[in-house]
């Protein structure tokens, strides 16, 4: 999985998250067109279900367009559909190997058809033009991540019937006055501009209880994982950040949880909880940067195409690799692994040298993107890299917010870090003849450093290795020979004077 979802041949170029470049039309001055599928987790809790399917009864966005997928997530009553819902309006039970909202939302998803995902919390309150205001995104670009403004009730309760009077007559906002946001999130915006202004953080604004995206930009994500209970969320969120969303908070889009702010209630972990450290490497401790065998998420992957290319060399450029300090790094090596070819036997012995090497993956085509990983290297074969080289240019990276990090030297060949989210962003929008690196820097910026000290011609190993290999070729025992610390012709001299004085005794 690439995470690469095509943008639309309409959408504009947005830097980085900048999302005033968009143009979305003004609520009720447009015909809305693409389908929506709400979906709504519900255990036990009737009532609520009842007040929001009220509320949405009262949308200004097309009935015929919005289906509601209620998910009943293993309640000990089976909840029921009330008289008051939207026309298109069923009610769907959670599988039953496993449980909670993550689950359920996945579930609802996979199910329903909209070409627009609508996430919506039971316990909502929502004005009549909600599902309106965050789908116009998703009509002015194909990556958007409408984000609601939800706010905290925390003393008001009303029945279904009352509600949806207050959302017929647009008054709710008017009946609830002082409802404050969530504080995280009100932090987070207000020290980003809106998001306008976020580092590669961006991500923690995402929150499940309303929110909308394309089901195109959804899948390309790979959905919610249902097996996390906490904060499936703000992975979630993660990763549409890593396909190249850009998250719009819409203060226009207005709901409200009647309760309290909790962290149960958002369900993103504590800052000592480390629920998504696998999965997440922003968080993970700062003071633990090298990868861990839990780590299924690295900070880095590094890409090496290694056909055609010796052994002793390859693995010269990879264990320093694999020898790099402060970053948690991950080597995919490139190539054609089933060739009958020349290169059969090199192959085999990469292979067989980093089969048990947990952080190096073989694969048959080097990957377009990081994803999802928050970064891509591409690695010349022949470029030996320092102990900090790749934490330097990270380092760099996130300090710029550039979307490629070139680390020149004297060689034709630099070492090139791509930001994901900048790579997803353009691939399949880009056109043909568009160079990838002015693309990226178009919708994230660039960053050139020098890396002389930082980096190692490995150049040289080519001749020494090629000499092996052609030993190699003329008989098994130089085979065995490769990689020692002396040429083929020494240890033949050192095993024949063996071979002669087991024949003396």
């Amino acid at each position: 999985m690439e995470g690469v979802s095509p943008p639309s041949a309409t959408d504009p170029r947005v830097f980085r998250n900048d999302w005033t470049a968009l143009a979305p039309p003004e609520v009720g001055s447009w015909t809305p067109g693409p389908t929506v599928s709400v979906v709504i987790p519900v255990r036990d809790d009737q009532r609520r279900l009842d007040r929001i399917l009220a509320c949405l009864a009262r949308q200004t966005y097309p009935g015929h367009l919005v289906e509601v997928v209620v998910v009943d997530d293993h309640s000990a009553t089976p909840p029921r559909l009330p008289d008051l819902r939207p026309e298109r309006c069923r009610i769907e039970p959670a599988p039953p190997d496993g449980w909670g909202p993550g689950q359920a939302r996945a579930h609802g998803s996979r199910l329903s058809t909209g070409e627009v995902l609508c996430w919506l919390d039971v316990d909502l309150l929502v004005e009549s033009t909600l599902v309106e205001t965050l789908v116009r995104w998703q009509h002015a670009h194909s990556q958007a991540v409408a984000l609601a403004d939800v706010r905290y009730a925390i003393d008001r309760d009303l029945d279904p019937a009352e509600a949806a009077e207050l959302v017929a007559a647009n008054t709710l906002r008017r009946s609830l006055p002082d409802a404050p946001p969530h504080p995280r999130i009100a932090r987070l915006l207000s020290r980003t501009d809106d998001l306008r202004d976020c580092d590669s953080q961006g991500f923690r604004a995402f929150v499940g209880s309303c929110v909308t995206m394309s089901r195109t930009l959804y899948e390309a994500a790979g959905g919610v994982d249902p097996a996390l209970v906490l904060g499936h969320d703000t992975e979630l969120g993660y990763r549409l950040w890593q396909s190249g969303a850009v998250f719009v908070p819409d203060r226009a889009a207005r709901a409200w949880h009647l309760g309290g702010a909790t962290v149960n209630r958002t369900r993103v972990p504590g800052a000592r909880s480390d629920a998504l450290a696998a999965l997440v490497p922003y968080a993970r401790p700062a003071h633990r940067p090298r990868r861990r065998p839990e780590h299924r998420v690295p900070m880095v992957r590094a890409v090496v195409e290694v056909a055609q290319h010796p052994y002793e060399l390859v693995r010269a450029c990879v264990d320093r690799l694999l020898a790099s300090a402060e970053v948690d790094l991950e080597v995919v090596l490139a190539a054609d692994w089933d060739t009958a070819a020349d290169f059969w036997l090199e192959a085999r012995l990469i292979q067989a040298h980093y089969l048990a090497e947990p952080r190096v993956r073989f694969a048959a085509r080097a990957p377009r993107t990081g994803f999802p990983a928050p970064y891509l290297l591409q690695v010349p074969v022949t470029c030996g890299v320092g102990p900090r080289a790749v934490a330097r240019m990270v380092e760099r990276a996130e300090w710029s917010r550039a979307g490629v990090v070139e680390l020149v030297r004297d060689a034709p060949r630099s070492l090139t870090l791509w930001r994901t989210r900048a790579l997803a962003r353009v691939l399949g929008g880009s056109g043909a003849e568009e160079d990838p690196v002015e693309a990226v820097a178009a919708v994230h910026g660039r960053y050139r450093m020098h890396g002389g000290v930082e980096t190692v011609d490995l150049s040289g190993v080519v001749d020494f290795a090629g000499q092996v290999a052609a030993a190699g070729r003329r008989g098994p025992l130089a085979v065995l020979l490769r990689g020692r610390g002396r040429p083929a012709a020494a240890w033949r001299r050192v095993l024949a004077a063996v071979r002669r004085r087991l024949r003396v005794r």
